[in-house]
């Protein structure tokens, strides 16, 4: 049974908890909001030095070489963009994960706790149906594990080939852009 000083206890590392995630959460937005702002200024002086370019432009080719030069810094910069957002991302996913963890360790301890108290106070036979529900608990953190490193494997595996293919767009424009001009 749970005293009122454990339920208190109890509330107050959930309110604690919550705190942090709140904090992970907006820190994470900010960062974002940064991103964003910086992205946008630079964006506007770019086309602002490239509008001023293109009024001084004397002919149609020069108009082009201008146009198409601008391509290859822009992609580069949101592919920044989308690289910083993603490790924004990465990085509060990996804070909310070491704040949970040793929650879902303790959770997992005090399931065991149960499930032994259970197997202690059951009628004849409890012995019985403790161990299935601890095989059980056993089979589903196995399963919960193995799930989280194939999906870590998958993540590791999608960021390098997402990381090759932007690189090789990145320098097939450059490349396109200069043939062009």
């Amino acid at each position: 049974m749970m005293t009122k000083d454990a339920l208190i206890e109890s509330h107050n590392d959930a309110l604690s908890t919550l705190s942090t995630l709140g904090s992970v959460g907006f820190d994470a937005l900010e960062r974002i909001g940064a991103l964003n702002i910086d992205l946008c200024r630079s964006t506007v002086a770019d086309n602002v030095k490239l509008l001023g370019s293109l009024g001084t432009a004397a002919d149609p080719k020069t108009v082009l070489a201008l146009t198409l030069g601008s391509i290859e810094p822009a992609l580069v910069r949101t592919v920044g963009y989308l690289r910083a957002c993603y490790g924004i991302a990465s990085e509060a996913g990996e804070s909310v994960n070491v704040l949970l963890a040793p929650k879902y360790a303790a959770i997992n301890k005090d399931l065991d706790k149960a499930i032994d108290s259970l197997s202690a106070s059951a009628p004849v036979g409890g012995d019985v149906i403790a161990t299935a529900l601890k095989s059980a608990v056993t089979a589903t953190h196995s399963a919960i594990e193995d799930a989280a490193k194939t999906t870590r494997k998958v993540v590791e595996m999608t960021e390098s080939n997402i990381n090759k293919a932007t690189d090789a767009a990145v320098k097939a424009t450059a490349k396109a852009t200069k043939k062009v001009a």
